[in-house]
């Protein structure tokens, strides 16, 4: 590990940070779970402010509700039964289309997020949710096909959290205020909108706009107002991580086992998770574990 790099880890662990942001991922979303279960006394994490895309919305509420092991007991029971990732009967095809995952993922949601769990949303710290609209409202499922093209093109490519290609061609997002959302009864609507993954799933609708997943327009979306030292958790490696002395990213140290959209195994829930672990006890030990390079190499 690098002397600035070292001088980081030291700084961590003495100065806390004020934000915290979750990248989307899907599955892999549960590295997220691992980790912070292991850093968040150690680096004392309690944020003024969090954000979350996509499955990071999740990842976000829960890391605030403290129902991260909730969340992995329950997506993992939901997929014990499934072993194929499309509908396969007449009731599903005719409730859900191609794809039982937003009906899976709402019920998943609506049981780990219950009363108690929304009022600590409403009683915590800022909490914002990156959404994300189509360039067009006329067949919105359908004409993203360019834009989530640039999206992979994008990450292949430029290899960075901070996607801009997709904006170039419609997209557009904003950060949505999760409390304000929580107050209204609204919470699980809004964490299930943000992780809408075009044109698999039906694109669903955020105060009369069509929504879609917000990491389609950035992996790692600062709060607003973006201020203090913030710590970022991905959930993929990028070759290009822009370190700062305010911003840490922090990147598994290797390709996580869960695959994105694969609700039908069950152990790559648990394996993804026991491996943000690891790479929580290398990180705590500022082992060369590959979690971050401060020139972004990773």
């Amino acid at each position: 590990m690098s002397e600035h790099a070292s001088s980081i880890v030291n700084s961590v662990k003495l100065e806390p940070f004020e934000q915290l942001v979750f990248s989307g991922g899907g599955t892999r979303c549960f590295w997220h779970g691992g980790f912070c279960e292991h850093v968040r006394k150690p680096l004392r994490l309690m944020p003024k402010r969090i954000t979350g895309a996509s499955g990071g919305a999740m990842s976000a509420a829960c890391f605030i509700a403290q129902r991260e092991v909730k969340l992995l007991e329950t997506m993992g029971a939901a997929f014990l039964d499934r072993d194929e990732n499309i509908s396969t009967t007449l009731n599903e095809i005719q409730e859900d289309g191609l794809t039982p995952h937003q009906r899976i993922y709402r019920e998943v949601v609506t049981e780990v997020l219950d009363d108690d769990a929304i009022q600590a949303v409403i009683d915590g710290p800022q909490f914002q949710v990156l959404i994300a609209h189509p360039p067009t409202e006329i067949l919105p499922k359908w004409s993203t096909f360019p834009m989530m093209a640039a999206y992979l093109l994008d990450l292949t490519v430029r290899s960075t959290p901070h996607v801009e290609w997709p904006a170039k061609l419609g997209a557009d997002s904003s950060l949505v205020d999760a409390r304000e959302a929580a107050k209204q009864g609204k919470l699980i609507d809004l964490i299930c909108a943000a992780a809408v993954i075009p044109p698999v799933f039906n694109v669903e609708g955020w105060e009369g706009k069509k929504v879609i997943d917000g990491g389609m327009t950035s992996k790692a979306p600062l709060p607003s107002p973006d201020e203090g030292r913030t710590l970022i958790l991905l959930t993929r490696r990028f070759k290009n991580l822009p370190q700062t002395e305010r911003r840490l990213y922090i990147q598994p140290s290797d390709e996580v086992p869960a695959d994105k959209i694969d609700f039908t195994d069950r152990d790559k829930l648990y394996r993804t998770w026991e491996f943000g672990e690891k790479d929580a006890h290398r990180f705590l030990a500022a082992d060369e574990a590959g979690l971050f390079d401060s020139r972004g190499r990773g």
